[in-house]
Order: C-alpha cells, then sequence, then structure tokens
C-alpha cells in the first residue's frame, strides 16, 4: 500500500508566510510608514515586538516541552490559555502606542488587533476559528486603510490562505469564513475610527 502524500506544499507554505504572527509583525510597519514615514516605522517596530514576540517565544517553549501540539495551535482545548497570554502581549503594545503618542493609524491599529483577538479567544472556547483567516482579512483591511484601494491586490494572498487551512485539515470552510468577516469587520471598525 502506498503512502498517502502530505499536505501540498502551497499550503503549508502559504499557512507559514501569511500566519497571524508574520502579519501582525509585518503590517503594523507598513501602517506606520504610511502614516508618519520612519518615525512611524520606529514607533510599530516598538509595538511589533510588544505584541508578538513574548506570543511566539511561549508558543515555541510550550511545544518544545510537548504541552501543545504544534506553532499552529491545532487542539481548540490549548487555544484560550495559550492565546490568552498572547493577548497580554497586543494589548500592552496598544497601550504603548498610546504613551509613545503614535499616529492615530497606529493606535487604532494595535487596539483593533487587541479586540479582534479577544473576541477570537472568547470564540476559541467553544468553536475552531481560524486565526489565519481572521488576521489575514484585518490586515488587509488595514493595508487597504493605509495605502488606499490597490493593496486590494492581496486579496487573492488572503483566499490562498483559506484555502490552504482548508486543505490542510486545519479548519472547516465555515471556520474560515468565519475568521474572514471576524477580520474584515476588525478592519472596518479600524478605518472608520481613522478615517
Amino acid at each position: 500500500m502506498a503512502d498517502r502524500p502530505g499536505p501540498p506544499r502551497w499550503a503549508r507554505w502559504a499557512s507559514e508566510a501569511l500566519a497571524p504572527a508574520a502579519l501582525a509583525a509585518v503590517v503594523p510597519l507598513v501602517v506606520g510608514a504610511a502614516a508618519a514615514g520612519w518615525a512611524g516605522v520606529a514607533l510599530a517596530a516598538v509595538g511589533a515586538v510588544v505584541a508578538v514576540v513574548p506570543g511566539v517565544l511561549l508558543v515555541v517553549h510550550l511545544v518544545r516541552r510537548g504541552r501543545v501540539v504544534d506553532h499552529h495551535l491545532p487542539d481548540r482545548a490549548d487555544r484560550p490559555r495559550v492565546l490568552g497570554a498572547v493577548l497580554v502581549g497586543v494589548v500592552a503594545a496598544a497601550a504603548l502606542q498610546v504613551l509613545l503618542s503614535a499616529p492615530p493609524a497606529l493606535r487604532v491599529l494595535f487596539s483593533a488587533m487587541a479586540v479582534l483577538l479577544a473576541v477570537l479567544v472568547l470564540m476559541s472556547t467553544r468553536w475552531k476559528v481560524s486565526l489565519h483567516a481572521a488576521a489575514a482579512a484585518a490586515s488587509l483591511g488595514a493595508l487597504v486603510a493605509a495605502l488606499g484601494p490597490w493593496a486590494l491586490v492581496g486579496a487573492p494572498l488572503v483566499a490562498v490562505l483559506g484555502a490552504a487551512r482548508v486543505r490542510l485539515g486545519a479548519h472547516t470552510p465555515a471556520q474560515v469564513l468565519v475568521g474572514l468577516a471576524l477580520g474584515a469587520v476588525a478592519a472596518a471598525a479600524a478605518a472608520a475610527l481613522t478615517g
């Protein structure tokens, strides 16, 4: 009997390249640059480090100790505990943007990230909504708000990511669609607050 092939390479690549932590590290830099040039990039970098690095280190630590299966948190039972800890870093990053008098676009971006993650943490206690899809949709919305409609060229990447999460068996189509909807709502609310 032949071995079944593993997940397609494109799906694994999309899940890694467009993972929530990667988007949370890169998108603020673009928003910061659009809002205030290099000063905005510096403020965004500080926020991104505070928001992302502690969470990534925590997840890596938990994976190495065997407390979680992998860094994508496939077991829904692990999500609230781990994501709750990650949320602390994101809230700290949002507060730091206020304390540093960052441009409104960055203050709202990090605040929206915190609110979206809080909603996802609560939902994850009952259902495995796609964090990847939520982060991708919110990121696309943030880029459109910062750069204008031409940033919509990134929309196919969001679709590829959603398909990848389903293809990998990480989520159902409904879990991806709800994640996309939550991310889009978060982005629209953030755009309304800064626009």
